[in-house]
């Protein structure tokens, strides 16, 4: 029978030694750089009621469904937008302001198949609601890109596409609600047999090529220009201009690394406009994504336009110490001492402490305990404090 008591949920794990300071020293970066943006730091429950989670009546497939005493049925946060929305709405005073939150927060979701992915993992990230204009999608993109600048992450790329350039285009198209949804059912999950098929048997030839051609491909501002030409006249076409807007405004702000792609999709079924998310370098998965929501907030029963993105730290930490992109070495020392010379040890450590250095008071033996403790632990060198008296032992 298998001993509970040892083991964590799949899914979760145990962060220690350096993930878990890389962790942190991320989360530090991201919670400075939001504030010197404007963002005020919000903390919500990690346990909300499940209606919080619903999406037009529909409740997400991935939540952690929990029931109180009362009987009502919880649910574990799965998504800070939606917490954040819950807020907003239910105070008064937001009415009509425009508001700007940051977070450093865990999430809960379950995967749609267990396939060695973490359940919950850590997020930071801002929401800017109350205006619905090009500057806000931009300043999003902005600080997404200054996020991982941030962490000294070069090797990255802004992949840009829009909930609502696909919507106009079906409308163009004159493609029925239920068969956009078997669309957007095969783009999210990439199944571009499936999306193959029901073009072709949707559409003409020519639609269906177009359409299955722009999940494939990508590119720059010469990609959406020549989208441009073949839309011009139809409503698809002035979402397009936006979009090249919002590529030439982050052009003059120097960030280069942005590609048009109309695949990206997201979990989150409320996005409306713009959909952003990030690639590092050798990472398979996004570590940002963000997006326009502009009707989620009508289920809270408000009309208030928000933008926002989620940053991934766990995967980002792993990258980072990977690519030793952070330096997280400090000096540590661990200190020995007779009985004679504790109160000794302990007052002369917080001289070294105070330079920066790592300090702990071990509780060995013998000096040689020690060295031996130091030399398996990562330790640089041991202070011995015997008669008072003060030597230093480096570990080779």
């Amino acid at each position: 029978m298998k001993n509970y008591k040892l083991h964590v949920p799949e899914g979760f794990r145990d962060n220690v030694g350096i993930f878990a300071l890389a962790k942190k020293e991320i989360e530090k970066r991201c919670f400075d750089l939001y504030r010197l943006y404007g963002y005020t730091p919000i903390e919500t429950p990690e346990v909300e009621y499940i209606d919080v989670f619903s999406f037009d009546g529909i409740q997400k497939p991935d939540l952690y469904n929990l029931i109180n005493r009362q009987g009502e049925v919880l649910a574990l946060r799965n998504d800070m937008t939606s917490s954040i929305a819950r807020y907003v709405s239910s105070n008064p005073k937001n009415e009509k302001a425009v508001l700007k939150y940051s977070y450093i927060a865990d999430v809960f979701r379950y995967p749609r198949l267990y396939q060695g992915k973490n359940h919950q993992f850590k997020q930071a990230g801002i929401e800017l609601i109350g205006k619905s204009n090009e500057y806000c999608d931009v300043e999003a993109i902005y600080l997404a890109y200054k996020s991982l600048k941030a962490c000294n992450v070069d090797k990255f790329t802004i992949h840009l596409g829009s909930q609502e350039f696909l919507e106009t285009l079906f409308d163009d198209f004159e493609i029925s609600s239920d068969i956009k949804n078997k669309l957007f059912d095969a783009i999210e999950s990439k199944d571009y047999v499936s999306l193959k098929h029901i073009l072709n048997s949707t559409l003409d030839e020519d639609k269906a090529s177009f359409i299955v051609d722009l999940m494939l491909r990508g590119g720059h501002l010469r990609f959406i220009e020549s989208l441009m030409l073949k839309l011009e006249g139809l409503k698809s076409y002035q979402v397009l201009k936006n979009l090249k807007k919002i590529f030439q405004m982050l052009t003059e702000l120097e960030i280069t690394n942005v590609i048009f792609d109309f695949s990206i999709y997201s979990y989150a079924n409320y996005y409306t406009g713009i959909i952003f998310q990030v690639y590092v370098d050798s990472i398979k998965k996004a570590v940002l994504s963000g997006g326009r929501s502009d009707s989620l907030y009508k289920s809270f029963g408000k009309d208030l336009e928000d933008i926002g993105f989620g940053l991934e730290i766990d995967s980002l930490a792993e990258y980072v110490i990977d690519n030793d992109l952070i330096d997280l070495k400090k000096v540590k020392y661990l200190s020995y001492s007779d009985s004679k010379s504790f109160i000794t040890a302990t007052i002369n450590n917080e001289t070294f402490r105070e330079d920066g250095v790592i300090v702990s008071d071990g509780h060995f033996n013998s000096k040689d305990e020690a060295i031996e403790y130091a030399k398996n632990n990562d330790y640089d060198a041991v202070i011995e404090y015997t008669d008072n008296k003060i030597r230093l032992w480096e570990v080779k």
